[in-house]
């Protein structure tokens, strides 16, 4: 009986399958490789942000894409057979042969450098290069991806220059602090014949030691604001030109897609880092919010960051506080905390603000190692200092005490400003 019989007589609901549905459906199999190979090789002829081509196993081009037309400013044409080292200067063909031979060995050479073009220009090139092997490990040739990060170098040369500029006016800026101290110090000195010139000297260096305070405080807000802002910026807009590289590479493009994670991840930091650097020179929430505002949001960044838990109780009452005063306290605050940080072995902290007779008092006090005070004044530190001359400033009291394996508490007394009194008062 022939095959049109026996089909023509099969069970009804039960479709045999035939030579011929096999022959179709392998040709259909075989018209959607295609089609993806072919799809695969436009996509890659029609990128232009990359130059992206092949090379045969002697290091030969056999393929152009137009990106590499765009950035060497070669066409197929003219470029197809030739030896890799076309693109590199005459005295570096050397380079061009090593870059191939380390693919070869390990698989890819990442590589940057400068590269010529058709007329003769150059241009900082970021280059990877990949070997393609068959099945057996057997090299059957090389994929280069070639971009131009001239733009981005430049940028990095400039940042470059910029740093090395503010480093040199930080160095100048110390110069001329040095020297207005050796100034100070010779005038003090002059002056301690008489105790009403010594006075007079104090009131002076007071004076000058505000004028400092507020001058370093004004930078501080100035940098922290150019820093969040323009920074802060930069990296956004890194970010945003990263995450639209990616959603233009294919899923085979795992190198770049790897490239541009890593590079987004990096730049998540840079945007934490300069938010946290911003944050230390002049919080925000200090100008935005107050005091007390200030003082939570310093503690809790503080426990975050060193695992070391901090409590802080604030007055009911709202407190009225100018700038200076909240500044002092919240500098004395931090500088506390630091403190803490880098010399208590402590694991808690416990802070409070409170209001006592006319008189705004903070303590820190920790449950750390504690200190000698017989020995403070041999290691007394420019922080402690600071805190003591801004106490000073308010017509304040400061105080520090320790004993050893008991930790230390901070203790800071003023005045309280009039406009808290006459509330008060009024209450």
């Amino acid at each position: 009986m022939s095959d049109e019989l026996e089909i023509e007589s099969a069970p009804p609901g039960i479709i045999l399958e035939t030579p011929f549905e096999n022959v179709s459906e392998s040709k259909n199999t075989q018209q959607a490789l295609l089609e993806g190979e072919e799809f695969l090789r436009l996509l890659i002829e029609n990128v232009r942000e990359y130059a992206v081509f092949q090379l045969d196993p002697r290091g030969h081009i056999v393929s152009w894409n137009a990106g590499a037309q765009r950035l060497k400013g070669y066409r197929a044409e003219e470029v197809l057979g030739k030896y890799i080292s076309l693109f590199y200067d005459p005295n570096e063909v050397a380079k061009a042969e090593y870059n191939l031979a380390k693919a070869a060995r390990v698989g890819e050479c990442k590589d940057e450098g400068w590269r010529v073009r058709k007329d003769g220009s150059r241009f900082w090139a970021s280059v990877l290069i990949t070997a393609v092997k068959d099945s057996s490990g057997n090299l059957r040739g090389f994929l280069k991806i070639t971009r131009d990060t001239t733009d981005r170098r430049a940028r990095e040369a400039i940042l470059k220059e910029a740093k090395e500029t503010l480093e040199l006016r930080g160095e100048q800026r110390a110069a001329i602090l040095a020297k207005v101290n050796l100034d100070l110090r010779q005038e003090i000195d002059v002056r301690q014949r008489a105790e009403r010139e010594l006075r007079k000297s104090l009131e002076q260096l007071r004076a000058l030691a505000a004028r400092l305070q507020l001058v370093r405080e004004e930078e501080r807000t100035l940098v922290a604001r150019e820093m969040h802002d323009e920074l802060g910026q930069a990296c956004t807009a890194i970010k945003m030109d990263l995450a639209a590289i990616g959603r233009k590479a294919t899923k085979r493009q795992t190198q770049i897609r790897v490239k541009v994670d890593s590079a987004l991840e990096l730049v998540d930091k840079m945007i934490f880092t300069v938010r946290r650097i911003a944050s230390d020179l002049r919080p925000k929430t200090l100008d935005d919010l107050g005091l007390t505002a200030a003082l939570e949001g310093q503690a809790q960044e503080f426990e975050n960051r060193t695992g070391i838990r901090c409590t802080v109780v604030l007055p009911r009452e709202q407190l009225a506080l100018d700038s200076e005063h909240s500044t002092a306290i919240f500098r004395i605050f931090q500088e506390s905390l630091t403190n803490v940080a880098r010399h208590a072995q402590a694991t808690r902290v416990n802070a409070r603000l409170e209001i006592q007779e006319n008189q705004l008092i903070l303590v820190v006090q920790d449950n750390g190692r504690g200190f000698d005070e017989a020995q403070l004044g041999g290691r007394r530190s420019l922080g402690l200092v600071g805190m003591q001359e801004r106490a000073l400033l308010l017509n304040g009291e400061f105080k520090i005490e320790g004993v050893p394996g008991s930790g230390t508490k901070v203790t800071l007394r003023i005045p309280l400003p009039r406009l808290n009194l006459s509330r008060n008062e009024s209450r």
